[in-house]
């Protein structure tokens, strides 16, 4: 559980001498602010919160917030640089006694440990506000830090919350030292934050910062740089009142502050507030009677809208304008009874086509969403990361849409009048070539009775990709609340609007299935082992037909919705979003932005380490396998009972596709030879199961689903090359779809990436 709150649900600000609330300082902090002693008052405070470490080490520090922060569980990889943090872990620590321990699991590599940290944080949340827990990752300095570039900027591009630490090269080490590298400078551009530490007074400050910024916002990946030396320093009261004495002031001089960027912890002015992070992108925390930091409103500049809503409706402006101040610009709060709030409900409750497009920011309103599109009867369509927040069994569900998604979704939202985009980014992957993208609610728009409703926690993704009518800067939870309550008591007085719009997505649906290769049955002779010879009949299979299968099985035996699914990138990766059938939020758990091939096994085991009553399958295609599948060895000697199940086509077939529409069929580094994935799963004690035909698959599919459930089991399928269809042809509309395999012609500029 964080020990930072969040001023959206504490309603909390910045004090100052002429208007501070006492419930958030300490008495002994707000005594000294009424005495005229703003700096006296923030120090006071800084100094009883560090006296609550003092005598630890900083690495001690690291591990006792750890546990503050309900973690359970940390990945990583063992070097002398991290060695006195590592030491915390150790069972037979003499900090432990009887005490609750953080479990630790060594993985083959650093960059391995940062996918399974992704998958713990992807599919579990903390208790107390909903929010993601964050995944930990621990390692060495140098190629340890380097080795997790990949999962941090995957977790960065897809919003995972990651706090990563790592050991550095002391403070008294020779320039280029052993394993010493610009850790901090390398990790800025993939971060919310990269920091190294200068004292252990400021550890305390650095680690609840950390899990404050990793998780609220839009979530990230934050990165912590541990000098070794430093990690054994101990704080001591001469230490602490040499970093009070060193604290400089934070202002709202940006040049002053540009020069003094050095600092992480600053006071500010008049307040008991200080100011933690960059000059530029910081926030504000007090210190609470407790002792504990809480994050305070204290600006609303970019930074700030960023990672605080303000349940504030805006009125639609070109994206170079959002920060304006200007006259007439129309705004209005969400939830008030008349203005923007009235305006936005009207047009929702009295449009004819509405879609819903749900991103990952509606995974934690499924209820909610639910509600508002039985009661309107609009369809929805889900992103990549939001699979499972509206249920597919549904009539309303149109599954996924986008470059693969399905067609019905990529023809409804063409046409649609309204489109009410809740918690997704408009990525590039979802509105095909963005000059036609929603054609119909464009011209809705111009005439008044229809647009674009764009929901986002922050502020900046406002008009970013798509201008809206109204931009909502609140969470989906929320803003599908305020919209429910409203339409509750104020009922739409046409019923039937919608009835054409629903009758056409079932048409669509009905026109444009998602097609499953069949081969014809082919007879071969086989001896058995006693040297009798018999004919049997075998039948290829392909990608589509194998996840089809699977999901059958999980349906009928009623155990779809305790399932979590990972994928690797690739066909297997589209294929499973489009077959299999999302009843859960968070569900799905993979790569979207990045296109991170090789993670699938370590989401997987991550998901089952954050979830161990559920089943946790990772689908898989061979070439992503191939990555990481040195992570068997993690597997096999922690028993982490996952289901993995390996696609084998021999091939990167996506990539074969583009190569046979732009290159001429010039297949290049898209083959593969692969192994007896079988044979090197028993190498590590785990069980293997092997199939290469249909008639074997239903049998050998359920033995895989339903016999292993306190083991890990490996299914190697064998299948056949065949494309991922649907599919938008690159650079145009998202409604000009392939949706046969056969040859036609494309814009060579259009290539995708």
């Amino acid at each position: 559980m964080s020990t930072i709150s969040d001023p959206s649900t504490t309603g909390k600000s910045v004090g100052s001498a002429s208007g501070f609330t006492n419930d958030v300082a300490s008495t002994a902090a707000w005594d000294d602010l009424v005495n005229g002693s703003a700096e006296l008052a923030s120090k006071n405070s800084a100094r009883t919160y560090m006296n609550t470490f003092k005598g630890e080490t900083a690495a001690h520090i690291i591990y006792s917030k750890l546990l503050e922060h309900g973690t359970e569980v940390v990945n990583g990889y063992s070097g002398g640089a991290i060695l006195p943090l590592l030491d915390q872990f150790h069972r037979s620590h003499p900090r432990h006694g009887d005490a609750k321990r953080i479990r630790w699991i060594t993985n083959s590599n650093e960059s391995s440990a940062g996918h399974v940290a992704e998958g713990i944080a992807k599919s579990s949340t903390e208790p107390g506000d909903g929010k993601l827990a964050a995944g930990i990752i621990v390692a060495t300095s140098g190629p340890g830090a380097t080795n997790l570039v990949t999962p941090i900027t995957d977790a960065m591009c897809d919003g995972v919350p990651l706090i990563v630490l790592c050991g550095q090269a002391a403070t008294t080490a020779p320039q280029d030292a052993f394993q010493s590298c610009p850790a901090v400078d390398i990790m800025k551009p993939c971060t919310k934050w990269s920091y190294q530490i200068k004292s252990a007074a400021e550890v305390p400050f650095v680690m609840d910062y950390a899990f404050f910024l990793a998780r609220h916002g839009r979530p990230g990946p934050v990165f912590i740089d541990l000098p070794k030396d430093l990690q054994i320093q101990q704080l001591t009261d001469e230490l602490i009142e040499k970093f009070l004495d060193g604290l400089t002031v934070y202002t709202h001089d940006e040049g002053y502050n540009r020069d003094n960027d050095k600092e992480f912890v600053r006071l500010i002015p008049d307040t008991t507030a200080i100011h933690l992070g960059r000059a530029d992108e910081g926030l504000s925390f007090q210190v609470d009677e407790a002792g504990e930091l809480v994050h305070v409103e204290s600006g609303h500049d970019a930074y700030h809208l960023d990672h605080h809503t303000t349940d504030t409706i805006y009125g639609g402006v070109d994206y170079e304008q959002i920060y304006e101040q200007a006259e007439g610009r129309k705004t209005g709060k969400l939830g008030a009874p008349d203005g923007l709030m009235k305006e936005m409900v009207d047009l929702v409750k009295n449009a004819k086509r509405p879609f819903i497009i749900a991103g990952q920011g509606a995974n934690d309103a499924s209820e909610e969403l639910m509600e508002l599109a039985e009661t309107l009867q609009i369809p929805v369509a889900t992103t990549l990361h939001a699979l499972g927040t509206f249920d597919e069994r549904h009539p309303l569900a149109t599954n996924m849409l986008g470059m693969h998604g399905h067609a019905t979704p990529n023809y409804l939202i063409q046409d649609c009048d309204l489109l009410l985009c809740i918690g997704s980014r408009f990525d590039d992957r979802i509105t095909g070539r963005p000059s036609d993208f929603i054609p119909a609610a464009r011209q809705a728009s111009k005439e008044g009775r229809g647009g674009v409703v764009h929901v986002d926690v922050r502020f900046s993704e406002n008009a970013k990709q798509v201008k809206p009518d109204y931009f909502v800067h609140t969470t989906g939870k929320k803003f599908l609340t305020a919209l429910n309550a409203a339409i509750r008591a104020d009922p739409p007085q046409d019923a039937g609007r919608t009835k054409a719009w629903i009758e056409k997505k079932h048409e669509l649906e009905k026109e444009n299935p998602i097609k499953i290769n069949k081969y014809i049955p082919e007879k071969y002779t086989i001896q058995d082992e006693d040297g009798t010879a018999r004919e049997v009949t075998r039948t290829k299979m392909c990608c589509q037909g194998v996840i089809a299968e699977m999901n059958r099985q999980l349906l009928e035996s009623g155990k779809i919705d305790e399932a979590i699914f990972s994928t690797g990138v690739g066909i297997h990766q589209m294929a499973a979003a489009q077959l299999i059938t999302w009843t859960q939020p968070r569900q799905m758990l993979s790569s979207g932005s990045l296109g991170t091939m090789g993670v699938s096994l370590g989401y997987c085991m991550g998901s089952k380490l954050a979830n161990p009553g559920k089943i946790c399958i990772s689908v898989d295609g061979d070439g992503s396998f191939n990555m990481t599948f040195t992570e068997l060895k993690t597997i096999g000697e922690e028993k982490i009972p996952v289901k993995l199940l390996i696609l084998d086509n021999e091939s990167q077939m996506m990539v074969e596709y583009w190569q046979r529409l732009f290159h001429d069929e010039r297949y290049i580094a898209v083959r593969n030879k692969s192994p007896k994935y079988t044979t090197l799963a028993s190498a590590f004690g785990i069980k293997g199961i092997y199939c290469e035909s249909e008639e074997e698959l239903p049998e050998k599919m359920r033995e895989f689903l339903e016999d292993y459930d306190d083991e890990p089991v490996l299914f190697h399928v064998r299948i056949e090359r065949t494309p991922c269809l649907p599919m938008v042809a690159p650079g145009q509309p998202l409604d000009n779809m392939i949706l046969v395999d056969e040859d036609f012609e494309v814009d060579m500029s259009a290539a995708p990436s």
